[in-house]
């Protein structure tokens, strides 16, 4: 599933902590130029705006219908991870693909019950755009 969109943000992309790029603890963003360079939810926005063939129209479609969501994961080292879910299937910084729910599991994801709304990724993203970058 979505394989091109896939291999085109993991060729390009490295994880660093929000906080050692921008000074924040978190700092939402989709990476559109190369490379990519952020953490797990900056890769989950990044995969579905390839998903979305680079349209924000799109991305917001997907995200306001429930297509898909953003969503919280606690790991198996008891701290909050963001994950990329589209239709079943599930993505994240960690596994570089989607799978099913039962392979996230199998890394120690579980489930948080909490997904971010919409209207709430589209805050995160703005406060994100007009915060200073670190020096």
């Amino acid at each position: 599933m979505f394989e091109k969109e896939v291999r085109e943000l993991n060729s390009t992309w490295a994880y660093k902590y929000d906080l050692d790029q921008f000074a924040s603890k978190d700092h939402w963003r989709i990476m559109k130029e190369h490379p990519h360079v952020g953490d797990c939810e900056d890769y989950a926005l990044t995969l579905l705006w390839l998903i979305c063939d680079k349209s924000m129209l799109k991305f917001w479609w997907k995200l306001f219908t429930f297509q898909a969501q953003i969503r919280r994961v606690i790991t198996k080292n008891n701290v909050g991870h963001a994950v990329l879910r589209y239709g079943d299937a599930w993505a994240d910084n960690w596994t570089r693909k989607f799978v099913n729910w039962e392979e996230m599991e199998a890394l120690g994801h579980k489930k948080d019950g909490l997904h971010y709304w919409p209207l709430t990724v589209a805050i995160k993203l703005l406060i994100a755009k007009f915060s200073k970058k670190k020096k």
